[in-house]
Formats: structure tokens, sequence, C-alpha cells
């Protein structure tokens, strides 16, 4: 099972994180996000080693995700706002692989799908809130998605309930397993030994 630790923001903080090599890390540009890197973040690539970083965006015009990905150095892309398949198709044709994060709270927010996206990302629904809630939707809903697309499972993931995450990719097409604030000390750092317990669950598994 791959696994993706997202809201990275302090560069020593990522070096640690790295150490447990998740597959993907994933750092925020948007202003309203307490995970925020700002604008003139890089991506520490030496540091990752072969950990694949992900841009993550909220309503983001795609050519400013084009230009920033050319120069903070990412090649896969996580929005979060309202973008169209035409926004997806584009940012694709640019050579980004695109995830397409749902907000779910019933099963008509998994229905009707389109093929656009390269992955969907299934969190939480949750309020005026911007980031993680920290808790799980109903994983049951999970039986209304069709598309068959494989997907990236997010929304209170933690070392207690990894395991039950990994077994309910027996039944969907789960991609990968998204971490945020479950194993955070704050927003945006990481508690170094919450992840490191979630890498060794994960190479037990």
């Amino acid at each position: 099972m791959k696994w993706k630790v997202c809201g990275m923001r302090e560069m020593d903080n990522i070096q640690e994180v790295a150490k447990a090599k998740p597959d993907y890390m994933g750092f925020i540009w948007a202003e309203a996000s307490p995970r925020y890197v700002g604008e003139d973040f890089v991506i520490p690539q030496a540091v990752l080693g072969k950990t694949i970083a992900v841009g993550v965006f909220v309503n983001r015009a795609v050519t400013s995700i084009i230009d920033l990905s050319q120069r903070a150095g990412f090649t896969w892309v996580q929005l979060h706002g309202e973008e169209k398949d035409e926004e997806i198709l584009a940012l694709k044709k640019a050579g980004l692989t695109v995830i397409k994060a749902i907000s779910v709270a019933d099963k008509q927010d998994v229905e009707g799908l389109g093929l656009a996206p390269d992955f969907y990302l299934f969190d939480t629904k949750k309020g005026k809130q911007t980031g993680g809630t920290g808790q799980r939707f109903d994983w049951d809903i999970l039986a209304a998605y069709t598309v068959g697309k494989p997907f990236i499972l997010a929304g209170g993931l933690s070392k207690e309930n990894v395991v039950e995450a990994i077994e309910l990719s027996k039944k969907y097409p789960i991609y990968a397993l998204d971490f945020n604030s479950k194993v955070e000390i704050k927003a945006g750092l990481k508690d170094v030994q919450k992840v490191r317990e979630i890498s060794e669950i994960l190479a037990e598994n």
C-alpha cells in the first residue's frame, strides 16, 4: 500500500519525515491553509529522495499551477476546489499527474464522477475550515463509487485505523493512504514518531 504525508512545510521536519520513505509528500499552495508553504517555496528534491512531491491547490489558475510546478519542482498536483474537467485535462497535457479531491459526506458525493483525473482523493467533507478535519467519513459510502479509477483515501487516518484501511483495499481500488492532521504536533509540523510507526505498520501489512 502506497502512502502520502500531506501538509509539509518546515524544512527540518520534511527531512525527518522523508527518512520514513513515504511514497508521496504534499505541499500546500493555498493561502487560506495554515499549512501554506508560501509562493517562494521550492521542493527540496535532494531531501525527498524517491518520495514524489505533490503540489496542493484550491481553485488556482491552470497557468499559475504549471508555472509554479516548473519553478518549485513538482510533477503531481492535487486539486481541492471546483476545478472543471477542461482544467484537469490542460494540466495533464502539460505533463502533470492530477489528483482530484472530493469531499465526502454521503454516497451522492462519489456517484457519477468523470474520468478526467488520474486519481481521485476522497476526504471528509468539512465546514468553513480549510484543511483536514481529522475525522474520517463513513467508509461504507465507498460502495457507491463505480468509476473504477484508483483513489487515495484521506480523512482522519492514523496508526489506530491504518490496518482497517488496508483491509478496505480488498474491496475498493485504493491506490494510497493520505495522512495529515492525525500525525501532527501542530499545523504543518508532523510528529516524526507517529509517521515512523505508520511506516512500520504499512511495511508489515
